[in-house]
Parts: structure tokens; sequence; C-alpha cells
């Protein structure tokens, strides 16, 4: 499946108000569970399969308010994941991976 069919099948369970809100929200939610997944694997709770284990489902729901972060500010997500790539690229093209900001 590409971004764009996954972010058009997101789409089929988005619902409710203030969508952009709370896509943003969501974003920040899930991001925060697979940190907390990962806090406890590095203080030892778990080992890195139990991770990934744990992981799988927090990264998908991270993806999926992406997705529909993107929809309701009018973005492909398709579009976005090419653009990103390419960024990067040029980045390390041009010896530029490490370090801050988006104009390097």
């Amino acid at each position: 499946m590409d971004f764009n069919e996954y972010q058009q099948k997101c789409l089929n369970t988005w619902y409710g108000e203030q969508k952009l809100v709370r896509a943003f929200f969501g974003v920040a939610g899930e991001a925060g569970e697979l940190s907390e997944k990962i806090k406890k694997h590095l203080r030892g709770d778990y080992g890195l399969e139990e991770l990934k284990n744990r992981s799988e489902k927090e990264i998908g729901d991270t993806l999926y308010y992406l997705a529909v972060t993107a929809h309701e500010l009018g973005l492909d997500l398709g579009k976005i994941a090419e653009n990103n790539i390419a960024k990067l690229a040029k980045r390390y093209e041009e010896g530029k991976i490490k370090g801050d900001g988006d104009n390097r």
C-alpha cells in the first residue's frame, strides 16, 4: 500500500469536530506513548524484541494521525514522503545531514 492509499483509507474512520486540533494532538499523544516505550526499554524494563512488539501499534497510530493531519491541512501524504526523501538525499550528498534547521 502506498502513502496516498493509506491516507485515503484513514479518512474512512476520521470523524467529529475540531479535526485539525484533534489530529495534531493525536500525533503528539501517540509519539509520547512511543517515547514511553523507548524510555522503558532504555531503563531495562524489557529487551529489544519486546520493544519492537510494543512499538508497532504506536508507530501505526502515529502514522494514522500524521495522515489525517496532512489531510486536514490539504496536503498529500505521498508527496510529503517524496519531498522529504529528496530533501534528506540532497543533505546527505552535500554532507549536511548533521546539524539543525530546515535550510541546511
